[in-house]
């Protein structure tokens, strides 16, 4: 009898174990997504980026970052932006994310700013629409009304959650508080939103200890893959290099070629190629890149890096520096992100180029662009893992591997580029319709 009852009591704790696990994973998070979800979209059309939403975001960020670094509280500053240049800003931000779309409303009552995202198929709808309605105030920032669907949260509530996460991930006691303060008033003229601050004593030491703390995130959770490898293909690499330096230029297609060959090796000894190629390419963006790429890897010490110290100049792809750059820096920032978010960032320093005093807005970079997203990608598929591998000696020539530049414009000005429609232009697409299009016949991406 007590082992019947023993067994009954255990099913009945078993039944109500999946019972919660139920309720907590299924039921609940679908009853989230039926009240956030919505059939429509707020926001259907970003506004355009131009080459001035470029330039006016960095120069705020580069502005702000100094502001707040000054230390001095009494020290106030003002920005002053249209609201073209917020949207501008606010559409070049989420350019590198398809799905999402926002747009932002200046008035003297209110900036209102509104947000769609659009998710995957599912009963409830297709969209997730966020909006949020800042009241112009001279007593600092003011939030009036966020809603997310059919959920409404009050401002007060809405800053309140953003001021606790703030403080947990910026290092320093209530740092977010503090930065959240630092806000002295938000104001609309004539359409134009003032942006009043202060800067915040402690700044610099709150970032730097930040910075620490991510460290210890990175090394604890190795999301870009296991240190110790990366620090093995770096090693390799600069094996090789030590080989060749001093003989004048070398192509990138010999660094890749040493790279992958040896990775192809390590995956015939029954590793994973996908890990492979991702250490091996995060190897190759400190060494042919920069050597900041290990602050998100943590691979390697002060002592290797002096050790191993490449002559950039000697590096090329098409036998310039800056295209080997442009390569490897977004083969690098697809692994760290999204493919999108890599070419937007690229298509930013060209429209920041395009400006006056700057080198123009390029089609060769944005081909190279294009080129080292579409490498990187192959690199981590799964299918395409082993071929990247299988083809590593070919890779020393690199019509394998990178489009021909031909008949790409370079050096244009913001003046005419803009005058040609910008980025949203035919004259723009047909050009990296072209790209893609001689990215797509390269040898390296053909029978896959």
């Amino acid at each position: 009898m007590a082992r019947v009852q023993q067994k009954t009591g255990f099913i009945k704790i078993l039944f109500t174990g999946i019972a919660i696990a139920i309720l907590v994973f299924i039921v609940i998070p679908l009853m989230f997504l039926a009240f956030i979800s919505d059939s429509h979209a707020l926001v259907e059309q970003a506004a355009p980026v131009d080459t001035n939403s470029a330039i006016k975001a960095k120069r705020a960020a580069k502005r702000l970052y100094k502001d707040l670094m000054a230390g001095n509280s009494d020290q106030r500053s003002t920005m002053t932006f249209t609201e073209d240049e917020i949207n501008g800003i606010v559409a070049l931000g989420t350019r590198g994310v398809t799905s999402l779309k926002g747009r932002v409303n200046v008035t003297p009552l209110a900036i209102l700013g509104a947000f769609t995202l659009n998710i995957p198929d599912n009963p409830f709808g297709q969209y997730i629409n966020l909006t949020t309605t800042i009241v112009p105030s001279s007593k600092g920032l003011v939030v009036d009304n966020v809603s997310v669907g059919s959920i409404d949260i009050s401002g007060n509530l809405a800053l309140s959650l953003v001021e606790i996460v703030l403080n947990k991930v910026i290092a320093g006691d209530t740092f977010g508080t503090k930065l959240i303060n630092a806000i002295d008033s938000i104001e609309v003229d004539n359409s134009k939103l003032i942006f009043a601050y202060h800067s915040i004593p402690g700044f610099r030491s709150a970032i730097d200890s930040t910075k620490e703390r991510i460290k210890d995130v990175r090394d604890d959770l190795a999301l870009l893959g296991d240190p110790k490898l990366v620090r093995v293909y770096y090693e390799r690499i600069c094996k090789f290099h030590s080989k060749i330096d001093g003989f004048g230029q070398a192509s990138v297609g010999y660094y890749l070629d040493t790279a992958f060959s040896f990775a192809e090796k390590r995956s015939y000894m029954g590793k994973g190629p996908v890990e492979e190629n991702r250490a091996a390419l995060m190897a190759l963006a400190i060494f042919l890149g920069s050597a900041n790429f290990d602050s998100v890897v943590g691979a390697l010490d002060e002592k290797t890096l002096a050790t191993c110290q490449p002559r950039n100049s000697q590096m090329v792809l098409a036998n310039r520096n800056d295209l080997r750059l442009h390569f490897i820096f977004s083969a690098a920032l697809k692994i760290i992100s999204d493919s999108g978010i890599s070419f937007v960032i690229g298509e930013y320093k060209e429209l920041l180029d395009s400006q006056q005093g700057g080198s123009g807005f390029s089609f060769a970079d944005l081909a190279a662009d294009r080129a080292g997203i579409r490498f990187a990608e192959l690199a981590l598929d799964e299918n395409g893992a082993l071929r990247l591998q299988q083809m590593a000696s070919e890779l020393r020539q690199e019509k394998t591997f990178f489009p021909s530049i031909a008949e790409l414009p370079e050096g244009i000005s913001q003046q005419v580029f803009d005058k040609r429609g910008g980025i949203e232009s035919d004259y723009y697409k047909q050009y990296l319709t072209t790209i893609n299009q001689r990215i797509d016949e390269l040898a390296l991406y053909q029978d896959i």
